[in-house]
């Protein structure tokens, strides 16, 4: 089963970044606008992360427990595919960001500096498995996958817990389901990168036989830290990349606030949703849930 879920969450999540060609391309990119060229890839791991909370508010009274498997595809919109660098005594015209296509040089009195291409990508898949425990109203939410080496000198590793409470048990005869609840993530991959996440959002929804319509808003946030190392060019007509030098750069994912809008089909004990959110990047999530 390890070996299973390991191979869905690979192939969702890296299918299309290849790691090793992508710290290549960090180290001839200083602070300032490695920042910028990878932005768009911390919004599109926080816009995942912080997907696929909750297919209904309502939330078993006595006990309930379910295991998921989430997939979602994240769009990239037009403008998070170049941003236009920060250069020292020279303009600069539009460059790749890690989602975008081809890279640029820009000459000067000092040297050519030159800035990476991107894997040229409008959209990115990602998965992964959830385990949920409901009891009294309050249900527990956890995403985790073991240490997992995937590539020389690279693993990674994600975990993530939520808790969502039921706002509606408090209302009686209330017509709807009104839920609020709590998500954190994080993921790592070792010597590289360490992403955190936090989403906050209330939903609702309304059950009819065997279709649950639900809406849902949520404020979020994404951190990632990155390390890499310059590889220093003497001839680059930036000084700051004319040696060799390790880096480490916080960089803030887009994300702060999305609706949520889809549907639930309950067929006995499995479960099958669909939604859309809209924020900076636009995400289209299902899921196949086992509930008890």
């Amino acid at each position: 089963m390890k070996k299973i879920l390991t191979a869905v969450f690979i192939s969702l999540l890296f299918s299309q970044i290849h790691f090793a060609q992508i710290e290549d391309r960090f180290a001839v990119l200083g602070e300032d606008n490695v920042k910028k060229y990878v932005k768009p890839f911390v919004t599109t791991l926080g816009s995942a992360m912080n997907s696929g909370g909750f297919y209904t508010a309502g939330v078993p009274q006595l006990f309930g427990f379910s295991i998921s498997l989430k997939g979602m595809m994240i769009l990239i919109p037009e403008d998070q595919t170049k941003f236009t660098p920060v250069l020292p005594d020279r303009p600069a015209e539009p460059t790749a960001t890690i989602y975008g296509d081809k890279g640029n040089a820009y000459g000067g009195p000092g040297g050519f500096i030159i800035t990476p291409p991107g894997i040229n990508k409008t959209s990115i898949p990602v998965g992964y498995p959830q385990i949920g425990l409901s009891l009294l109203g309050t249900e527990v939410i956890l995403r985790y996958l073991p240490k997992i080496n995937i590539a020389e000198g690279n693993d990674i590793d994600m975990f993530g817990i939520g808790v969502k409470h039921s706002i509606s048990q408090y209302i009686p005869s209330f017509p709807i389901d009104l839920s609020a609840q709590i998500l954190y993530s994080t993921l790592t991959v070792t010597n590289l990168i360490d992403i955190s996440n936090l989403a906050f959002n209330a939903h609702a929804s309304k059950t009819f036989g065997v279709f649950t319509p639900y809406f849902g808003l949520q404020y979020e946030s994404s951190s990632m830290d990155l390390e890499y190392t310059i590889n220093g060019d003497p001839s680059s007509g930036d000084p700051s990349l004319q040696a060799d030098r390790d880096v480490k750069v916080t960089i803030d994912g887009d994300n702060s606030f999305r609706a949520v809008l889809g549907a639930s089909l309950k067929l006995a004990v499995i479960v099958l949703n669909a939604d859309v959110s809209f924020s900076s990047q636009t995400v289209i999530s299902s899921g196949l849930t086992f509930e008890l």
